[in-house]
């Protein structure tokens, strides 16, 4: 129930911030085969375990949280990398294991599991780990 509020408090969190950024994120042509496959596998819509009312949706480098299937209005942009861009010293020997996204909300999250069906991610600054099955 804890990560449903938090989840419920980011989305709204992130659709009321002012984005005086609004910095845009490109994926990078010289990503690796692994970070390839990772967009791959991310794209598409996944549905919170906890909350199936809660639903993310991934589209190139951009994600979009939605609620009841209200879309936020905002699209966060997102990078895959071997690091937390916001903490250089958070890393893995494991290539492409943590989602970036920038602009609204920067926050760094571990990719846990990710596969055709289920995705789970450690939101790394408060180590809470949000389930999603594929929809």
């Amino acid at each position: 129930m804890k990560t449903t509020y938090l989840i419920i408090i980011l989305v709204i969190f992130s659709a009321c911030k002012n984005d005086s950024k609004n910095t845009e994120t490109s994926i990078d042509a010289t990503n690796t085969e692994t970070s390839s496959k990772v967009y791959e596998t991310l794209q598409g819509s996944w549905a919170n375990v906890q909350d199936t009312l809660s639903t993310i949706t991934f589209e190139g480098n951009t994600s979009r949280n939605l609620y009841k299937g209200v879309d936020t209005g905002r699209s966060i942009f997102f990078t895959i990398n071997s690091s937390c861009a916001t903490d250089q010293s958070i890393k893995t020997a494991e290539e492409d294991k943590y989602l970036n996204t920038t602009g609204a909300a920067e926050e760094c999250y571990y990719i846990k599991t990710l596969n055709e069906t289920t995705l789970e991610l450690t939101l790394v600054a408060e180590n809470i780990t949000l389930q999603f099955t594929r929809q």
